[in-house]
């Protein structure tokens, strides 16, 4: 007897079997009446209960979870320090150096003199300190004062006054605090580095007082000691770096670069790197491996690798809204199934739709509580169901480096150009926040391209106002220049108008009527917000090029030609007060594309998980809005209108 078999696998086709309601309302769907037990039967058939294979429900699970820790940081400068919780991460990478605004400058030299008296009080009375006896000298060495534009000022030094003077509600604040208060800007600038500075207002022996030196040498230290706390306490409310260089800014880049260590306690460690890091909140997919751990020599160190049994009952993973998986639960009456629209682009919310309605009881949850700062690793998870059968779960990638394997939440490991991909399958949980409160922009930079002058511009759209907030950048251009037309006609008008004296029947006093219909014109100009970025080669390279600062010049009857340089402290890096260029400032070509590039920075500020309030100053880039043009020509052939 001879059988025959199909070669070819039988077609198979499934089908739901559910209500299809002819009424627009669906609450006797959902009512789930009973009108024929045949029908339960068949809704037991489509649930695979009548298979019994997944009769059984897990009542247990048991999980070998691996932690290790970071154990260093190191910023931009390449300085590796212990890592430390004191602040979260995002305040260690992004704080930088603010400019001490005006209000804050008053607030300042306002607490140092209370902790000067603080600290003068408590000297014996022998001494003779008397509180507010130094308010007054205080005020006179460090003062607020009104810039005043002087015939010996530089070109430079008089645009840099002039600036000061155009932030009109910046310079009402000056000329109310002038001879008022203690200027805590120029207090920073001498105490910042070196606290012992202070000493240069203190008085020798025998030595009279004057308006630099008037502290009395009995009291030398006591003010020591004020200005040891006063430092203290001005780099805590800022949460100011260590120094100018203790930052992980990259202005070349227009971004964040820092790395981490995670020491694997085995005499090995990992280190992880967030090379591009701009987007203002840090979390697992900012880093990248940079070199995946060696097999240390040592024994492991329970103390840094720690591995933990976690006996727990599992529970249902849900989500707040999603449907009850058991038949017949009530549910919440607020929950509109009903209203579930999803079109064929919303694959995230059709997704969440078929999970909750069809494949929520297969998914379990088991919580675990791990530090921030941590590399952890499950190395698998034991089921124990109903029926005590116990089922052993391993990780979605244990088979190997298959392209369908689950990788999300896995970090890539720096393999090399040429080199195929990788990834370490434990889970990083950075040291982060989870909400920041940030303020409007204080600065904000528009960087655009302009292929029709062939150049980068940086639009300054919104510059400090210098009490603590943010200036609309045209505005501020407009009030620079109205400050330099007053200027040039305070100089221009005479005392004493004479008229010469002329003879109407001369040739040379008749107006002549000649006008001619074309003019030339050297080069148009630009609003003052917009700073000019120039394409130059790279040292050692002939094809690469990048960025480089450069400058609009600024002419006028009153100065000699200037430079205008930018207001915003992003593009300042390397100019001094006085407007003097003292290292250039370049920018990758790359960081700047056709969709241009928009920088921000604000203050922000967070309550950190031990309840410490953090604030700090940032920068945040974002994708601009396309090119741009700044009608910049040169060699024009114009109408004579005049």
């Amino acid at each position: 007897m001879i059988k025959l078999y199909d070669p070819c696998e039988p077609f198979r086709a499934y089908n739901r079997i559910e209500g299809r309601p002819r009424e627009e309302e669906l609450d006797d769907s959902l009512a789930a009446k009973i009108h024929d037990p045949l029908w339960m039967i068949s809704r037991q058939f489509q649930f695979g209960e009548l298979k019994g294979e997944d009769a059984g429900s897990a009542i247990f699970a048991k999980a070998a979870i691996n932690t290790v820790r970071m154990s260093s940081f190191t910023g931009a400068n390449g300085q590796k320090i212990p890592y430390s919780e004191d602040i979260p991460m995002e305040a260690r990478v992004e704080r930088l150096i603010p400019s001490i605004d005006l209000k804050q400058a008053v607030r300042f030299g306002k607490k140092f003199s209370k902790l000067l008296d603080e600290e003068g009080g408590g000297l014996p009375a022998s001494q003779g300190y008397s509180v507010g006896m130094y308010q007054e000298l205080l005020v006179r060495r460090f003062p607020f004062e009104v810039p005043e534009i002087s015939d010996s000022d530089t070109a430079q030094l008089s645009a840099s006054k002039a600036r000061a003077l155009s932030l009109q509600q910046a310079s009402s604040f000056l000329r109310t605090m002038a001879g008022r208060a203690v200027n805590g800007r120029l207090l920073w600038e001498i105490l910042n580095s070196d606290t012992s500075a202070i000493g240069a207002i203190v008085l020798a022996a025998n030595q009279s007082a004057t308006a630099e030196k008037f502290i009395q040498s009995k009291h030398k230290t006591a003010v020591q000691n004020a200005a040891n706390r006063w430092v203290e306490y001005v780099k805590n409310e800022l949460n100011l770096p260590e120094n100018d260089q203790d930052d992980s800014w990259l202005s070349e880049r227009l971004e964040y670069a820092f790395k981490t260590s995670i020491d694997e306690g085995d005499s090995s460690e990992t280190e992880l790197q967030a090379t591009e890091y701009f987007q203002g909140h840090l979390d697992w997919y900012s880093f990248d491996v940079a070199k995946e751990k060696q097999n240390g020599a040592g024994a492991i160190d329970a103390n840094i690798k720690k591995r933990e049994v976690l006996t727990v009952i599992p529970a249902e993973a849900s989500f707040a809204g999603m449907p009850n998986s058991r038949w017949w639960e009530m549910e919440d009456g607020s929950i509109d199934l009903g209203n579930l629209k999803a079109s064929d682009t919303d694959i995230a919310k059709i997704l969440v739709t078929q999970y909750a309605l069809q494949y929520s009881n297969d998914w379990l949850a088991i919580p675990y509580d791990i530090s921030t700062g941590s590399f952890v690793e499950v190395e698998g998870i034991l089921v124990r169901d109903t029926f005590g059968q116990n089922f052993f779960v391993n990780a979605a990638h244990h088979e190997g480096e298959s392209w369908n394997e689950w990788n999300m939440y896995a970090l890539s490991v720096d393999t090399g150009e040429f080199a195929q991909d990788s990834f370490d399958k434990r889970v990083l949980l950075p040291p982060s926040t989870v909400k920041t409160i940030e303020s409007e922009a204080i600065e904000e930079v528009k960087f655009i391209r302009d292929e029709m002058a062939n150049m980068v511009w940086g639009i300054e759209t919104r510059i400090p106002d210098g009490l603590g907030g943010g200036l609309d950048g045209y505005e501020a251009a407009k009030n620079l220049k109205e400050e330099f037309d007053r200027l040039i006609q305070e100089e221009s008008a005479p005392l004493n108008l004479v008229l010469p004296a002329t003879n109407p029947q001369a040739v040379e006093s008749k107006a002549s009527t000649y006008k001619p219909q074309l003019k030339y014109q050297l080069g148009n100009s630009v609003s003052e917000n917009w700073i000019p970025f120039i394409a130059v080669h790279q040292n050692g390279s002939n094809r690469e090029i990048h960025f480089q600062r450069a400058s609009m010049p600024r002419i006028m009857d009153l100065f000699d030609a200037h430079a205008i340089r930018p207001r915003t402290p992003l593009l300042r890096e390397g100019i001094d007060e006085d407007d003097k260029q003292n290292t250039p400032l370049y920018i990758n070509e790359e960081e700047i594309p056709r969709a241009g590039v928009k920088l921000t920075g604000t203050y922000q500020r967070t309550r950190w998980y031990n309840g410490k309030i953090v604030s700090w100053y940032g920068r945040r880039k974002r994708t601009g809005r396309g090119e741009g043009s700044s009608g910049l020509r040169f060699d024009l052939v114009l109408e004579n209108k005049r």
